[in-house]
């Protein structure tokens, strides 16, 4: 589908995929929002959509995501996934008493990461986990 025929039919309140009318709660029935969509299919006539390119997502290393983290304040493995080696000091440190707020300072992860995970391992309820949230 051109880009500028499927900014105009969201403009006119139709989805552009099955021609039926949006709900009249949708954001498309706005006033900005339509002047917005016929301002861009103006823009965008004849063009093709399946030739813009899009950018690709850049893949980054563990490091570079723990360096990314430290630098929002969040803490450096957020968003990483788990080894089992991370797993079993988690496991072995609760064991040992240490409070989800040390465990989430000595695994560099969120407390609740830490009690997502301790949920995972069955070492908590799930009610318990949920105080974390």
């Amino acid at each position: 589908m051109m880009a500028g025929e499927l900014f105009r039919l969201l403009a006119k309140g139709i989805h552009p995929e099955t021609g039926e009318l949006l709900p009249p709660h949708s954001i498309v029935h706005t006033p900005d929002a339509i002047r917005l969509l016929f301002a861009l299919a103006e823009e965008f006539k004849g063009t093709n959509f399946n030739s813009v390119k899009r950018h690709a997502r850049v893949k980054l290393t563990p490091d570079e995501r723990r360096e990314k983290n430290r630098a929002e304040g969040k803490p450096a493995n957020a968003y990483l996934p788990w080894s089992e080696e991370e797993k079993q000091t988690l496991v072995v440190h609760f064991r040992q008493g240490c409070s989800i707020g040390e465990l989430a300072a000595l695994c560099e992860r969120t407390p609740r990461s830490i009690a997502i995970q301790l949920e995972k391992l069955t070492l908590i309820t799930a009610e318990q986990a949920a105080e974390f949230n």
